[in-house]
């Protein structure tokens, strides 16, 4: 249906419309990675024919699979999703003048508790995230606040599969 100009309800329509939002997947337990890369190692240099209880790797190759496994598992249950809201310029200028006492972290930190929507989370919660999670799973929380407040709302579907077409090679 086809709504023309003169029918447009625009307070209807902004009575629906939504921030830009962006969500990003960090893990509680990012240190089993460690242990993830020397089981990897481990296996690859494994014989694939030794037996399963094997006496070189302490059980075979089989028995490092199994545990890559469940460490693995165990990361990936970590998983915490946080979806982070655009601020509007003045938003952030309201929290900058609610605290012009605090330094630029003090100051990150109370913007980003009131842009994260999922969990929710206070100004400390935040800071103390940043220090157990670590530089680089942050720096994807803070990118995803960026994204939100700054770039324009798209959908990419790159990552889905592309249909098959007759001179692509498919079939």
């Amino acid at each position: 249906m086809t709504v023309s100009p003169q029918d447009f309800d625009f307070d209807k329509w902004l009575d629906d419309a939504e921030r830009p939002e962006r969500a990003v997947t960090v893990y509680q337990k990012a240190g089993l990675i460690a242990d993830l890369d020397a089981l990897a190692e481990k296996i690859v240099g494994a014989d694939d024919a030794e037996e399963v209880d094997g006496p070189s790797m302490g059980g075979g190759v089989g028995k490092l699979r199994t545990e890559y496994a469940k460490l693995a598992k165990q990361f990936h249950d970590s998983a915490l999703t946080i979806r982070v809201q655009s601020l509007t310029q003045d938003e952030q200028r309201e929290i900058g003048a609610e605290h012009k006492d605090m330094d630029a972290y003090e100051l990150g930190s109370h913007t980003l508790s009131k842009a994260i929507t999922s969990p929710k989370m206070t100004a400390k919660q935040v800071q103390r995230l940043a220090r157990v999670i670590g530089d680089g799973q942050f720096a994807r929380i803070m990118n995803a606040y960026r994204q939100a407040c700054n770039e324009v709302p798209a959908v990419s579907a790159d990552f889905l599969p592309k249909p098959s077409t007759q001179g692509d090679g498919g079939e």
